[in-house]
């Protein structure tokens, strides 16, 4: 985040004052402005450029409801702050109204300043169509009074519309941690830059698409956390229906292949528990509280889960390793408030990060802490519990040689993944416990 000085803002009002005429000029018709209420000297908070899709989405989306032809559009991306121009073929009048109906949809809507030129450059306002002046995000008043007056310091206004960015911001940390736990190369067995280790079905881009599908719907679960009011059990099975549908998504976008069942599963839980997290607790951020709390969160309602399983012929590869050895996989993880993560992982990542590891390494010496220790069901899935205890017994031998960071390490990942490709072996599972620590880490700048 950046700060922007007075020369640089007047200098972006102008670039924006002569791009609004040459486009006025060029097709003399109307513009519709896209810019957002941002105080203050940072004018790209966090969750900005995800918020600003959004907007632009609204703006695409209601212009082809009402089939009004869009003749040019153009966007700017700036650290003085993020802008859309939508030359249109429609009365201003028009165009207006409907603007106003994206301003005043919800609490995003008022961080969107959507003004309309006719097409000889004078705004279209609202009070002469008829709406009432834009509201105060903090007290209700009307927006123009309480700046005039300065009634609310900058620090209230920034810190509110930081809340209203939240689900933005959590969907951009997600993406961004899938995105890191799928680039970490090499990895034994799992889809990297260099190849799909064990996987024939999926690669590089299929997780891409995937992370891009799956993150919206983790972050509303985040929301779902976040606003509910009723008792904790109850939020668990409140987001499992918007797990179902990130499923649905996931598979939409990958053609039928699971790329990311078991992150749905357990970041969607972590990602509840944050929200709850953070609407009833005014103490700094701790990844550790966030991971216990999602264990209560979800603990009684999995137990009977389980005992269900017990009771009848098993459907999933989950459950057959339930009933055949005893394992609860990600189900026992979550019970316990992920104590692979924890307990293993986030403290292996900070060791790493302290050493001055690069993020590559220091996510690579962390995906072998977690194969070291944890029993991952998709490697007993595939095989059986002898390579999971070879595939636990190579992750220990390459972080005595220095892990990722020494280059006899690095060269034994590369051979490892050789032979795990060979066996059919992919911890999954640990990739899995690796993405949501990455996750976790990044949280810290975003949330407070």
């Amino acid at each position: 985040m950046e700060d922007v000085s007075l020369m640089e803002m007047l200098n972006a009002r102008e670039m924006r004052c002569r791009l609004q005429d040459q486009l006025l000029d060029a097709h003399k018709k109307p513009l519709i402005c896209l810019t957002l209420n941002i105080p203050g000297p940072v004018k790209v908070l966090p969750g900005i450029p995800d918020a600003f899709e959004t907007g632009r989405r609204r703006i695409e989306t209601i212009l082809q409801t009402y089939k009004i032809p869009t003749l040019r559009s153009e966007a700017v991306r700036a650290k003085t702050g993020y802008e859309a121009f939508y030359c249109i073929d429609t009365s201003a009048e028009t165009a207006k109204a409907l603007m106003i109906q994206i301003e005043d949809a919800d609490r995003l809507g008022r961080l969107f300043d959507i003004d309309v030129l006719r097409a000889d450059g004078v705004k279209v306002s609202r009070e002469e169509l008829g709406f009432a002046p834009r509201r105060c995000l903090l007290c209700g008043e009307p927006a123009h009074v309480c700046s005039r007056s300065r009634r609310h310091s900058v620090a209230e206004l920034t810190s509110e519309i930081r809340r209203i960015l939240l689900p933005f911001t959590i969907a951009s940390r997600i993406e961004e941690a899938l995105m890191a736990e799928v680039s970490a190369t090499p990895k034994p067995g799992l889809v990297d830059l260099h190849d799909n280790g064990a996987h024939t079905d999926m690669c590089f881009d299929t997780f891409a698409v995937s992370a891009k599908a799956i993150s919206p719907w983790l972050a509303r679960m985040f929301e779902t956390g976040y606003r509910w009011d009723g008792p904790a059990d109850g939020l668990f099975p409140a987001i499992r229906p918007v797990g179902v549908q990130a499923e649905q998504a996931m598979f939409s976008a990958t053609g039928g292949v699971n790329t990311h069942k078991g992150i749905i599963f357990s970041l969607g839980i972590i990602a509840a528990a944050l929200g709850l997290w953070l609407r009833t607790s005014s103490e700094p951020f701790c990844a550790e509280t966030v991971l216990t709390l999602a264990g209560a969160l979800c603990r009684d309602c999995l137990e009977e889960d389980l005992a269900a399983i017990r009771m009848r012929e098993p459907k999933t590869h989950g459950e057959i390793l339930y009933r055949k050895y005893g394992f609860k996989g990600i189900r026992g993880e979550a019970q316990g408030g992920f104590p692979s993560i924890r307990r293993i992982a986030l403290p292996a990542m900070d060791r790493a990060k302290a050493t001055g590891l690069s993020d590559n390494d220091a996510a690579l010496d962390t995906l072998l802490a977690l194969m070291a220790e944890v029993d991952d069901t998709n490697i007993l899935i595939r095989t059986g519990p002898k390579q999971l205890a070879f595939a636990k017994a190579e992750a220990r031998r390459i972080l005595a040689l220095g892990g990722a960071a020494a280059e006899k390490g690095k060269e034994e990942l590369a051979l490892l993944n050789e032979r795990f490709i060979e066996l059919n072996l992919s911890p999954g599972g640990c990739a899995d416990l690796l993405a949501i620590t990455l996750f976790l880490r990044g949280l810290a700048e975003s949330i407070r």
